[in-house]
């Protein structure tokens, strides 16, 4: 590994570079080891943007970067030293997919960050060579990079993920959905609807002349199409006007509606809290408590910094802990608990390239036994007139509709519900089977839910159901 301490080092390319290769000795997320080496390299905002930028990138077009590396390449790119591959593939990313950058600018870049690893200068020159001929031969490589040894489109996902995809979606849905993967992803904001409004944070956003547009599903949510800098620089983010958060996630919440006067709910995976704020803006006015249970230390402390930014007269209580200790020593029942569950993630792989490359198909198997006990732990806090939200980021069936077979199999005293009747009417054609089902799009990732509750409580739930 190199040393990062010089000042030579500190490159946003080097940067890309030295995450991509911690991420192939590993299956961690890249946000957390990007975040690690933008410390190490002491990179400012638009160095790590830029650094961020190609990464990201990097992972969503793997294959075809790989296949324009081979056909550049006389030996097979497996054998060339990791930090040159990923250099020389970095450096194709900025040439065939970044308007902005100039060719030579690439070019030098990637070579000084050869050198900047004291790698020989041999490597210098191989990295120097490859990317010129790149340049030389773009206009045919162009024409032959978007396809395979079979002819077929680089979809630059797993094949089995295609597979899978293939068979339950179609040859055709399968496609879009990794074409959408493949491009770089809008953001997305929840308004903060205990502090201002959609409106007046829209006009805020344009006369800072800031591009921004309502979200297509969610009536709280804004897109800003072209904002790719400092999210913490946007017009009312520190008075906690909006939080990042996809349109499907947004949703989420409203399936635990409606909320009961001075009622108990509860997230039963918090994260770092986006989806209690969202219970927090639900339960406005109607005095409910909320109670967040997340065992993660540095988790928490992102909980309890959004939470201060976005909610500070909020009293939400806080459990440091898995949901099973707390359910062991917690003497209160629910109304409403909502679990999103950690699982495979393969509804955000657009916003989270990182993962189709990290995840296993075996992996299924192990999240739906955890998906289930929590589940399961949590029908064990909800009051007898409660209702529970289970939840995915996730287009796997292992995760979603057979954990929730396997649930009522072995608690017969629940049943779904149609999610359908508590969404905005623009997020109803979502709804498949009783079951929000979202898969990823323009301004929506892939999400999972059902909505739970006693049978004998079914028929209440729908009559009082928002129009």
């Amino acid at each position: 590994m190199p040393d990062l301490n010089q000042k030579t080092r500190r490159s946003a390319r080097f940067a890309a570079i030295e995450t991509l290769c911690r991420l192939d000795r590993s299956r961690l997320p890249v946000a957390a080891l990007f975040d690690k080496v933008a410390g190490e390299c002491t990179l400012d905002g638009a160095d790590r943007q830029l650094a961020m930028n190609i990464i990201y990138g990097v992972l969503r077009q793997r294959q075809t970067l790989n296949g324009l590396l081979q056909s550049l390449c006389r030996q097979s790119i497996t054998k060339i030293k990791p930090f040159v591959r990923q250099t020389l593939l970095t450096g194709l990313y900025q040439i065939f997919f970044l308007d902005r950058i100039p060719e030579s600018a690439a070019v030098n870049e990637s070579v000084k960050a050869v050198q900047a690893a004291h790698l020989p200068k041999n490597l210098q020159g191989f990295v120097n060579g490859v990317l010129r001929a790149s340049i030389r031969q773009k206009q045919t490589l162009q024409a032959a990079c978007h396809h395979d040894s079979s002819e077929r489109p680089f979809l630059n996902h797993p094949d089995w993920l295609v597979s899978r995809w293939q068979k339950r979606y179609g040859e055709e849905e399968m496609r879009r959905i990794c074409t959408v993967n493949n491009q770089q992803s809008p953001l997305i904001l929840l308004v903060n609807t205990c502090r201002t409004n959609r409106a007046q944070l829209m006009a805020d956003f344009e006369q800072a002349a800031i591009a921004v547009q309502p979200g297509a599903y969610s009536q709280e949510a804004l897109i800003l199409p072209d904002f790719h800098g400092v999210i913490s620089r946007l017009p009312g983010f520190s008075q906690g006007h909006f939080q990042v958060q996809d349109e499907g996630a947004q949703l989420l919440t409203l399936l635990l509606n409606p909320i009961k006067k001075g009622g108990h709910y509860l997230d039963a995976c918090a994260g770092l809290g986006g989806k209690t704020s969202g219970l927090v803006q639900l339960g406005a006015g109607s005095n409910a408590v909320i109670t967040a249970v997340e065992p993660e230390p540095q988790r928490q402390q992102k909980f309890r910094e959004n939470m201060v930014r976005l909610h500070p007269e909020a009293s939400i209580t806080l459990a440091g802990m898995d949901l099973q200790r707390f359910a062991q020593g917690c003497d209160r029942l629910f109304d409403g608990i909502l679990v999103d569950a950690p699982c495979s993630g393969t509804g955000v792989t657009g916003r989270h390239p990182d993962i189709r490359w990290n995840r296993q198909q075996s992996d299924l198997a192990r999240y739906q036994i955890l998906q289930l006990t929590l589940l399961e732990q949590a029908a064990g806090l909800l009051a007898a007139d409660g209702i529970l939200v289970y939840a995915t980021c996730s287009l796997e069936a292992e995760e979603n509709e057979e954990v929730i077979t396997l649930f009522l199999r072995r608690n017969p005293e629940f049943m779904t519900e149609d999610c359908a009747p508590f969404l905005p009417p623009t997020a109803r054609q979502l709804v498949s089977n009783k079951f929000f089902a979202s898969r990823p799009g323009s301004s929506i990732d892939g999400f999972f839910a059902a909505r739970l509750s006693r049978i004998n409580n079914m028929a209440e739930s729908v009559m009082t159901a928002p129009a």
